[in-house]
């Protein structure tokens, strides 16, 4: 996607369609993933470019890795509302934490303090694919 974020979405649809294995996939996903691109291409410049890097991130991890991502975001889910809403912040401020910089956050007092291993492991593996967002 983006390779070809600066064509026209038409254009870009038609590129998606003709990508190997796409007509493989189950109608359902090939229409999720049409879906996909539309809301990316109706997203602000800054959201757009921190989903495509969060894709390129998540292609680039491996499947472990993938599975573990992909279980952090279930667990998150599956929380109570009101841990959601607090582990959400938290992912929310640590996003604007230097990458090399979020472990030690993680790992300190107050997160240890605010935060269960498993709500610290959850924050730990989204943050994988998690782009900086500086201020």
């Amino acid at each position: 996607m983006a390779q070809h974020q600066n064509l026209p979405v038409g254009q870009q649809e038609r590129l998606l369609r003709q990508e190997p294995g796409f007509n493989r996939l189950p109608p359902a996903e090939q229409q999720r993933q049409i879906q996909q691109l539309h809301q990316l291409n109706e997203m602000p410049e800054a959201q757009r470019q921190r989903r495509l890097a969060r894709a390129e991130a998540i292609e680039r991890l491996s499947p472990a890795d993938r599975l573990q991502v992909n279980q952090a975001g279930r667990t998150l889910a599956a929380m109570p509302p009101d841990r959601q809403v607090i582990v959400s912040r938290a992912f929310q401020d640590l996003r604007g934490v230097p990458i090399d910089q979020r472990q030690i956050m993680l790992n300190s007092a107050r997160y240890n303090a605010t935060f269960s291993p498993q709500e610290r492991d959850v924050l730990s593996n989204l943050l994988k694919v998690e782009p900086y967002q500086g201020p």
